[in-house]
């Protein structure tokens, strides 16, 4: 069970925040790049630089939750641009390639308790937290991400979104 868990976290979000790294490289080379960590899809949403660093968060402290790690909780939201949020995913990519699925052994029955808006508290086990709270919060966060590229005129698609599975596409024969 720790490779599924491995797999479904670690090894995705590194995946995925590769492919978000290439797409912010992109939004680098515009001409109101420096306009866009500001950009959000409407007005009561996170704009670009939060929904990136909310995606980085969710990817490194979930997987450190899973493998029973101490988490020191949600940092600021720091003023970020497209490089900075480009280098963070890189960064938090990185981080995540170099885990091992030795260190998510026991992390499916593993209890999480992970407080969120007092008084409330998250008490679940590792599989239940992976799919009913990590793997939605990161892929929310990622997608939106996109999403406000997108909205702003970035020509990116779906081969860009999923950039991350060229490598196991080959030409039939």
């Amino acid at each position: 069970m720790s490779h599924a868990i491995y797999a479904a976290s670690a090894e995705a979000f590194s995946a995925s925040l590769g492919s978000l790294a290439a797409i912010l490289a992109q939004a680098s080379q515009r001409e109101d790049a420096a306009k866009l960590p500001a950009a959000s899809l409407y007005p009561d949403m996170f704009p670009l630089s939060t929904q990136v660093q909310l995606a980085c968060f969710h990817a490194s402290s979930g997987t450190a939750r899973l493998m029973g790690r101490e988490v020191a909780g949600r940092p600021a939201v720091q003023e970020l641009d497209l490089p900075g949020l480009q280098a963070l995913a890189e960064g938090t990519q990185k981080s995540l390639a170099a885990l091992t699925e030795l260190e998510f052994a026991g992390a499916e029955a593993r209890r999480i308790n992970m407080p969120l808006q007092p008084p409330m508290v998250l008490d679940i086990d590792g599989v239940n937290f992976l799919h009913r709270w990590l793997v939605p919060n990161f892929y929310f966060h990622y997608v939106t991400s996109y999403d406000i590229l997108r909205h702003k005129g970035l020509p990116i698609g779906k081969k860009d979104y999923l950039a991350h599975l060229a490598r196991f596409m080959t030409p039939t024969a």
